[in-house]
């Protein structure tokens, strides 16, 4: 889900692995009894099928494979950057770079846990010209890598690497770790670019930009979640995950997206990545629109993007137009901003064309909306609405409430249970509401 002083949109996605095992068959002897002394024939020669010895191969590149990551886990695990880059291809000298900024990068973030899940071999993976370049002994493995950070981000972090592997004089080497991934797929900043890291009491950065700049990202986001705890409560792990790629292509393929297509995102609120995203999420960081806005913009767009990870919003039922009102809503909270700068162009809509039939829905928040700025201050207007007529409590169970709801009949309950009204009639109150421009308290 995204933030937007701008404009801000919510994508989340996420990643799963397949891991297939294989069996080998085996063959016994035939028994003949020839006259009274019973000799026994001698055994036929039995060769392996082809589907044998591929399976009794791929066995053994699995065993290779997990050897090998197994070493490099520990390394990993115990800051050993000799015995990681000792597991590298020794003439991959490219790669060998590629691997030692890995390691750097994960050492910057204090990872803790590391391992390997079972690796998954792909036969024909590779094409003529790298193939020529690792030789004849080379192929290629997926596994899965999770890891947990020492500081206050509880849940793993886990991304499916697509590996190389050599044997150079009977020693089994990596030689790639991104072997033909699919266009569309998304990848960790940590093994894309050279990182640094900043880590705040409530929050960690880490980004390809400058360590001042990463500095300033983590006292506003430090500042974020202190906001949002005073609106949400401090039942939640109170702490984010800043990352900030180089540039809006990056931040696409971070999380998993089409090229140009968040251009209009100042941040999103992402899952890819994460186990359980209903626990855990990452604030990911456009650089291409963020660093145009101000530093209030800036506060309001990390705190919208943090208390979407409060709430859980990537993975919430609750409609489109609360979820983002409601991010909004805290995010604007007591910025001294009066509902004409924060919902100009809505309330401007409102002044030439009257009050829209309804509430926005899931399509007018697409990155690429036309109007997309209108959809989020008519979002935020209507939970105004929600604090102008009954209060901030009631918005506040009002959105809990919601985010149990399964059904549209299970929604309606919620809107005569909380605010002791229908759908329609809080509809045609919020037309009322904006056609009069209410001022914030």
């Amino acid at each position: 889900m995204v933030a937007g002083f701008l404009l801000v949109s919510g994508v989340f996605a996420s990643t799963v692995a397949v891991v297939t095992g294989a069996a080998v068959p085996s063959a016994v002897g035939s028994l003949d009894a020839r006259g009274p002394t019973r000799e026994w024939a001698a055994a036929p020669t039995v060769r392996p099928t082809p589907a044998a010895r591929s399976a009794q191969l791929t066995a053994q590149r699995v065993a290779v494979a997990q050897e090998v990551l197994g070493r490099q886990a520990a390394a990993i695990s115990r800051d050993d950057r000799r015995a990681y880059l000792a597991t590298v291809d020794p003439r991959a000298r490219s790669f060998a770079a590629t691997a030692a900024r890995t390691f750097d990068n994960l050492q910057r973030m204090r990872v803790r846990q590391v391992r390997f899940g079972t690796p998954v071999v792909h036969s024909h993976a590779f094409a003529p010209a790298r193939r020529a370049a690792l030789g004849p002994s080379a192929w290629v493995a997926s596994a899965e890598l999770s890891f947990r950070l020492a500081g206050g981000d509880t849940q793993p972090w886990r991304t499916t690497l697509r590996m190389a592997f050599v044997d150079r004089d009977g020693v089994s080497y990596v030689a790639g770790d991104r072997e033909g991934p699919d266009a569309g797929s998304s990848l960790p900043l940590w093994l894309t670019e050279r990182i640094d890291v900043v880590h705040g009491e409530h929050s960690m950065v880490a980004g390809a930009a400058p360590r001042d700049e990463l500095r300033r990202f983590a006292h506003t986001a430090d500042l974020s979640v202190q906001r949002v705890s005073g609106v949400w409560g401090r039942s939640w792990d109170r702490y984010v995950v800043v990352l900030v790629p180089p540039s809006q292509q990056q931040m696409e393929r971070l999380i998993g997206v089409g090229s140009h297509t968040q251009t209009a995102v100042a941040a999103v609120t992402t899952s890819v990545g994460r186990p359980d995203p209903a626990l855990a999420s990452h604030i990911v960081v456009n650089p291409h629109t963020f660093g145009r806005i101000g530093s209030l913009g800036r506060l309001v767009v990390l705190t919208h993007e943090a208390t979407h990870v409060a709430a859980h919003a990537t993975v919430s039922g609750v409609p489109v137009w609360l979820s983002e009102g409601f991010a909004d809503y805290v995010g604007f909270h007591r910025s001294g901003l009066p509902s004409a700068v924060i919902a100009h162009e809505f309330l401007r809509d409102v002044n030439r064309r009257g009050p829209p039939g309804g509430l926005p829905g899931g399509a007018e928040f697409d990155p690429r909306a036309k109007a997309l700025d209108e959809a989020y201050e008519a979002a935020w207007t209507a939970c105004r609405y929600i604090v102008h007529r009954w209060d901030q409590a009631t918005l506040l169970r009002f959105y809990v409430a919601m985010d149990g709801a399964r059904t549209k009949a299970d929604q309606e309950r919620v809107y005569r249970r909380v605010l002791g009204t229908s759908s329609d009639r809080f509809v045609q109150g919020w037309r009322a509401y904006v056609r009069d421009h209410s001022d914030d308290d």
